[in-house]
């Protein structure tokens, strides 16, 4: 039977509510947590160590290493002007860099440690090195070469007990072998067993859901990615096993409870209407011209279409967060009072409502489909209950599931 792991993934030690869904999981036994150097740019890594230091549950803590984002760019602009880190940087665009370079691992893991309180660490895994793989000119021997070098660095920390073993968190572990963004994990395993006979790579995660199902194909002289790694003796960790993604967008194999008083679809545009009302009265007085209207404004007209029609919580955050706040902002002219903002953050609260049941909708029609068909076995339980208990049966040791609220520890307890 499989372990629920606990994924550290947009956790934060700000947060009062993270923090309350992770000391309830740990109260309830969770067997593993699994972070990384950059999730919340280190303030995962933060809260779970501040957490862990006052519980007598001691789970397995993996973190991972590789992406360089947000406090890590200056970081790595301050190895590289001390010479440090400098081969193999691969650069995406200027706010989204990744190395698993010797010594950006050592920098790392150091960090990690401190940010966690711990002296060691459980496992340390690469964190989807095949970034390399999405650059102009890439080779698969090079990646391997980069591979090989991370291995031999990582032997070197279990030596000096910074870590008890390490692995590979690849998103194209699932892939065809043969495609040019693989990581096969024939070539990775061999790759630890040349540098050691007693090797110490021993974990390999990657993605699994109930749409994505890569790790299931037979592609291994008739073994699935799973039971090739459990041949090699490794264990294996699934996350996104409630986030699937199709060309209709996100499915999200789990149902919320939708808040009546907030979702009201009879009357999503007078409801719309007014609650920007403040921003229409702030427009009359700042335009320039008399004949300027705010709904003339393409961002406004959009956002007027769009705001309740969205499929995530995470669309419902990108499309207030990163457009409409900023667009009122930039017409106020000032920071907003609390009072002045009220309407704003009403508006966000009602699109939260809305998206919820958005997804509910398309949860319900999958859960229907899937269990007329036979994969899914009716029940009395929850969708997410459901697909949990499917994905034990496929082998994995650990699936990880992000639970940022106490309800989702409880949803899932059984599996604990």
């Amino acid at each position: 039977m499989a372990n629920l792991g606990f994924g550290g993934y947009r956790i934060s030690i700000k947060s009062e509510q993270h923090r309350e869904a992770l000391v309830h999981a740990l109260d309830n036994g969770i067997k593993l947590i699994d972070t990384s150097t950059n999730y919340t740019d280190g303030e995962s890594e933060k809260l779970i160590g501040e957490v862990l230091k006052n519980q007598s549950n001691k789970p397995l803590v993996v973190s991972k290493v590789g992406y360089i984002q947000g406090e890590n760019l200056v970081v790595i602009s301050e190895l590289n002007a001390a010479g440090i880190a400098k081969e193999d940087l691969v650069v995406l665009d200027e706010n989204l860099k990744h190395s698993i370079h010797p010594e950006f691992i050592e920098d790392q893991i150091k960090r990690s440690l401190d940010r966690l309180q711990l002296k060691q660490l459980d496992s340390f895994l690469l964190h989807n090195p095949e970034y390399y793989l999405k650059t102009e000119g890439s080779t698969q021997e090079e990646y391997y070469r980069r591979i090989a070098l991370a291995f031999n660095k990582m032997e070197e920390l279990v030596e000096r007990g910074l870590i008890k073993s390490y692995g590979i968190s690849s998103n194209t572990f699932v892939l065809p072998r043969q495609e040019h963004e693989a990581t096969d994990l024939d070539t990775v395993y061999n790759i630890a067993k040349k540098l050691k006979d007693d090797h110490h790579f021993k974990y390999i995660q990657f993605p699994m859901n109930m749409l994505e199902m890569g790790a299931l194909e037979r592609q291994y002289e008739g073994e699935h990615l799973i039971e090739r790694a459990h041949s090699y003796g490794l264990k294996t960790m699934i996350n996104r096993p409630l986030n699937s993604f199709s060309d209709h967008g996100l499915l999200r194999l789990a149902t919320y409870q939708v808040d009546e008083d907030l979702y009201q679809p009879e009357n999503a545009d007078d409801l719309f209407n007014k609650c920007i009302q403040p921003l229409v009265i702030k427009w009359l007085e700042v335009r320039e011209d008399e004949q300027d209207k705010l709904f003339d404004i393409p961002l406004m007209q959009q956002v007027s279409k769009i705001w309740h029609q969205q499929h995530s919580l995470d669309a419902v955050d990108q499309v207030f967060m990163g457009y409409f706040f900023p667009l009122v902002a930039n017409i106020w002219g000032k920071d907003l009072s609390a009072s002045e903002s009220q309407s704003f953050y009403e508006l966000y609260e009602h699109a939260r409502e809305f998206a919820k049941l958005n997804m509910n909708s398309r949860a319900k029609q999958f859960e229907e489909q899937a269990t007329n068909s036979g994969l899914l076995f009716e029940s009395d339980k929850s969708l997410s209950q459901k697909v949990i208990a499917k994905y034990e049966t496929f082998g994995v040791d650990y699936i990880l599931v992000g639970m940022r609220d106490k309800k989702y520890v409880d949803d899932l307890e059984e599996f604990i």
